[in-house]
């Protein structure tokens, strides 16, 4: 399959998604119960959904271009992470020097303080504290040909050191497609 193609489906997938999260939440809701209980739906990865992922934005190939906080819940202190579409690959483990194609954005903010869709796909070990624990700890395990949605709060990002582009403090939300594992 071309590499047009494949983006193709992962854009038709990240569009249905939605639609099938909201239909699924219609559904329960319709069905009523006991008010008191939760009832959230289960997102790819198994855990329980909510609303602090924001809306991935993407061009016709599949690249991200951006990331939609409208209706997006204020950021918490956990590591949040979405398998926005599961690749067939094997599953990153620490150590592996990874390859992948990323977009970083603050919460609430309209622009990246980085990305490589623009340029060459990033390139590093994962899993031994090359990278900002969040990386580290979202990354391993998922598998390789992924695309991966994580909400890193500040104490397993930068913390509350000002880096160019981003504020001491900041909650970070970075879209990250795993295109290779070694």
């Amino acid at each position: 399959m071309s590499h047009t193609a494949d983006r193709s489906r992962r854009v038709l997938r990240v569009v249905a998604a939605p639609a099938l999260v909201l239909s699924l939440a219609l559904s329960l809701t319709a069905c009523g119960g006991d008010d008191d209980e939760d009832q959230t739906a289960s997102d790819t990865t198994g855990e329980t959904s909510g609303d602090w992922a924001p809306a991935i934005e993407t061009n016709e190939e599949g690249d991200v271009t951006g990331l939609d906080f409208s209706g997006t819940a204020e950021p918490g202190d956990e590591l949040e992470v979405r398998v926005v579409e599961e690749g067939d690959g094997a599953e990153v483990t620490a150590g592996q020097t990874i390859q992948a194609d990323y977009w970083g954005q603050g919460y609430g903010t309209e622009e990246p303080f980085d990305e490589s869709y623009s340029r060459e796909p990033f390139t590093a070990q994962i899993g031994v504290g090359q990278l900002i624990q969040g990386w580290d700890q979202g990354l391993v395990g998922v598998p390789v040909g992924s695309r991966v949605l994580l909400a890193i709060p500040p104490d397993l990002g930068y913390g509350d050191q000002d880096q160019p582009g981003i504020p001491g403090g900041s909650t970070l939300y970075f879209v990250l497609d795993i295109l290779s594992a070694a």
